[in-house]
């Protein structure tokens, strides 16, 4: 969907900018291996986007025009499929120089919050929308005269969907899509701290996999809560008194010295944040000089 889009597009940069970290912390004051480290990235997802999701999200739009829209136009004119496309190009490259930006200046927490921010905006588009019918506008295989606003849908909403080509579609693109994107950021998590960067432990390497599956945990853990605590307070205790009691636990959650802001740095840097990685990614100690022995003397 065109407006899941943006932020999804947003999402991958900054996550992408995150999994390297490792890699900008280890060219600290290194202006060259900086740029270096950027323009590997940034050029990796911008191509992983260009040959994946924009083809992806064309296609879609064209095939499923009112689907990609939330039934807001029946189809897409040119001019159109071509503002999606820069505007996915633009959204993932923003999305990831402001997370570069913000690690460069030691802002860990803040440019985790970049990767969080978008993906309860993801889940926010996709469960309530604009008017709460977001969850009832991704479920509808064709339009309908008027969308629920019911928080939930109903069994029979979910078999027409699963039955229709819209869902078929779906899945697989996501069969491609999800393992490539898993390991564009596992590259990009590991990349060449073993090898290169830290030739003094040539038996470490930092755990890409594992570090992007608790990112995962934490994507569809705490941010999908927070974008259904955010449907549910709106929809039930209407925008105004709905969306203070949605920022009061949004601000608790994604308090800067709360359980999250510190589970987040040490999965970003665990070389600084995680005791586990620290001496294997710390530069080797210099070597303690010690006196030759004398030889002995015959008295």
């Amino acid at each position: 969907m065109v407006q899941v889009d943006a932020f999804w597009a947003y999402a991958i940069g900054a996550g992408c900018a995150l999994a390297g970290a490792e890699q900008l912390r280890l060219a600290t004051g290194d202006t060259i291996r900086q740029r270096a480290v950027r323009a590997g990235r940034l050029t990796a997802v911008l191509l992983f986007m260009g040959l994946l999701f924009t083809p992806m999200g064309m296609w879609l739009a064209i095939r499923f025009p009112g689907w990609e829209t939330m039934y807001t136009a029946q189809e897409l004119p040119p001019w159109g499929l071509a503002l999606f496309s820069a505007g996915i190009t633009a959204s993932t490259a923003l999305g990831y120089l402001c997370v570069h930006r913000l690690l460069r200046d030691d802002r860990v927490w803040a440019a985790s919050l970049q990767l969080l921010g978008a993906y309860v905006g993801v889940f926010i588009v996709l469960l309530h929308g604009w008017d709460g019918s977001g969850l009832h506008r991704f479920l509808a295989p064709a339009p309908q005269p008027s969308f629920s606003s019911e928080p939930t849908p109903g069994a029979h909403e979910l078999m027409t969907w699963l039955r229709s080509s819209i869902a078929s579609s779906l899945l697989l693109m996501a069969l491609v899509f999800l393992p490539a994107l898993l390991w564009l950021n596992a590259w990009a998590h590991t990349g060449d701290v073993r090898d290169r960067s830290a030739p003094w432990a040539p038996g470490v390497r930092l755990p890409g996999l594992r570090g992007v599956r608790r990112m995962v945990v934490i994507i569809l853990g705490p941010c999908l809560v927070l974008a259904v605590a955010a449907h549910l307070a709106v929809t039930e205790c209407g925008v105004l008194f709905g969306g203070l009691l949605w920022s009061a636990a949004a601000g608790l959650t994604l308090h800067p010295r709360g359980p999250l802001a510190g589970h987040c740095r040490r999965i970003v840097l665990p070389s600084v944040h995680g005791p586990r990685c620290a001496d294997a990614l710390s530069p080797p100690p210099a070597p303690v000089a010690t006196a030759a022995p004398r030889a002995a003397t015959r008295p």
